[in-house]
């Protein structure tokens, strides 16, 4: 099941992919985030805790919303 949440800056919808582990999920994201720079490298940490801290704030939403 794919669900999609907007980002907070109003950026692309965020794709979470709940059939693979967490671990694969923010690996997709983080790759998503060396795209949208052109593949520039350097930045691999960055873009791995950017998208650790997306995804896990994603779920978090999503357990709040399931919660209501």
């Amino acid at each position: 099941m794919k669900n999609t949440m907007k980002n907070k800056t109003n950026g692309p919808a965020l794709y979470v992919d709940e059939n693979v582990s967490l671990e694969e999920q923010i690996a997709r994201r983080a790759h998503e985030l060396w795209l949208q720079r052109s593949g520039e490298h350097g930045h691999d940490m960055a873009d791995w805790f950017q998208a650790e801290r997306e995804i896990n704030e994603w779920h978090q939403r999503r357990l709040k919303r399931i919660e209501l």
